[in-house]
């Protein structure tokens, strides 16, 4: 009898100790995320959560997105698939289970999609130089798109080192130069560039253009007659007079309502200004190729392209090599506005975009900023904090919807008062046009 009593107290506490070890992972083990897929969408976009320790039964997994509670469709201890919910915001995801919490990655919302249709404007993608209606013009290496205010597009025709306007109803003529390269003033058949990148619009209707090779700024009255605005048509740097300042292959101008114009000098890692009466100094950058925040000439940009003013009268900078999107106060405070510094494409919140080498740059009627996403062959979209692609598939040529559409090697935007888009698609020869369906 007390063999038999021993034999069932032993095995009583080994089922004691087998019960407890069962009950302890349930109660000491906290859920463990790996990796979550996808991090970006829309609401009721289906997300995966890859991990330990979940509940195997659904109910028992509470996911939220943000603070707002997603629904869960599936559920392992290893896996769980959740729907993100219709009012969630970007924010992190936190899972409850077993009433310990851990917290995860941001799922980012994507801002809703916009449908756009691209087509071709003007040119083709054969280079030339034709003047006369856009199905029949050529252009060769369209660099920059801008827009007067009777909405004639002015076109910075690089590779014919002329600059030329197409009116609204797509008519093509030329404005100044001529297909030979060279450096002279006066007028506009006369007058010669070299390699000119990108133009803008005063509100008198003078156009001023960064003549790149020649390192200088020229303007172009409404008559046609050209003139060197700053510049001693050497490469250097120096600011001062208008005849002594030297630029390093400017890129792009903006100009404000005062008349003060602004230079995106590319080689001198600097963002300049030319007073009306002909001064020009330094408001952002200290020459060194870097990224630094902060202000004039404490701050860094690489290879600065693209240029264009706020609705608030700030300065916008493509800061190409340094694949951000940057902003240049008129005191000189220098701050990024999008993009995380590292060459690549995602959408989504502006501090972890990305772009490849952000080229061309506008600002529309909305406070929208428009880009010229170069590499990654698509125009982008940055607002309210979150950026979006508006077109472009890849590298190619193909019109049709946003998404489907091909660019090649876009370099400039702008847009008329409709909020269409002008895109000078370098690689194609041509100017596309962007409308968004309504």
């Amino acid at each position: 009898m007390q063999k038999i009593l021993k034999y069932c107290l032993v095995l009583f506490f080994i089922s004691t100790l087998a019960c407890n070890k069962d009950e302890e992972p349930a109660n000491a083990l906290q859920p463990v995320i790996s990796t979550v897929w996808p991090l970006e969408g829309n609401a009721a976009t289906i997300v995966t959560i890859r991990g330990k320790h979940f509940s195997g039964i659904r109910t028992e997994n509470t996911v939220k997105f943000n603070g707002v509670e997603a629904v869960v469709i599936e559920a392992t201890t290893g896996q769980l698939q959740v729907v993100s919910p219709e009012d969630g915001s970007t924010g992190p995801i936190t899972i409850a289970v077993r009433n310990m919490e851990i917290s995860g990655p941001v799922f980012t919302y994507s801002a809703p999609s916009e449908e756009y249709t691209v087509k071709v404007f003007a040119g083709d993608v054969t280079a030339g130089s034709v003047d006369g209606p856009a199905t029949v013009a050529r252009f060769k290496s369209p660099e920059g798109v801008a827009i007067d205010a009777a909405g004639n597009l002015i076109v910075t025709d690089r590779g014919n080192n002329r600059i030329r306007r197409i009116t609204p109803d797509g008519v093509v003529s030329p404005i100044a130069g001529a297909t030979t390269a060279g450096f002279a003033n006066g007028p506009a058949t006369d007058a010669r560039f070299r390699l000119p990148w990108r133009s803008t619009v005063d509100k008198a209707g003078n156009i001023y253009v960064a003549d790149r090779d020649n390192h200088c700024i020229r303007k172009i009255a409404a008559d046609g007659t050209v003139s060197t605005l700053a510049g001693s048509g050497t490469a250097g740097f120096a600011d001062g007079s208008k005849d002594a300042a030297m630029f390093n292959q400017p890129l792009d101008v903006a100009v404000d309502d005062a008349g003060n114009v602004f230079v995106a000098d590319n080689l001198n890692h600097r963002i300049r200004k030319i007073t009306p009466d002909g001064q020009v100094s330094t408001l952002a950058g200290d020459g060194t190729a870097g990224y630094a925040d902060g202000n004039g000439t404490s701050a860094r940009l690489k290879n600065p392209s693209g240029l264009t003013m706020d609705t608030a009268g700030n300065l916008l900078v493509a800061d190409r090599l340094n694949h951000r999107i940057r902003k240049v106060s008129m005191a000189g405070e220098v701050s990024t506005v999008a993009g995380d510094g590292t060459t690549g494409y995602r959408d989504g919140d502006a501090a972890a975009a990305r772009f490849a080498d952000p080229y061309g740059i506008t600002v529309d009627s909305k406070g929208n900023i428009l880009v010229a996403d170069l590499n990654n062959n698509k125009v982008r979209k940055l607002s309210s904090g979150t950026v979006s692609t508006v077109a472009g598939s890849g590298k190619g040529f193909l019109d049709g919807d946003g998404a489907a559409a091909q660019l090649n090697q876009p370099t400039d935007v702008c847009t008329d008062a409709a909020g269409n888009i002008y895109v000078a698609d370098l690689g194609n020869n041509c100017i596309r046009k962007i409308s968004l369906l309504k």
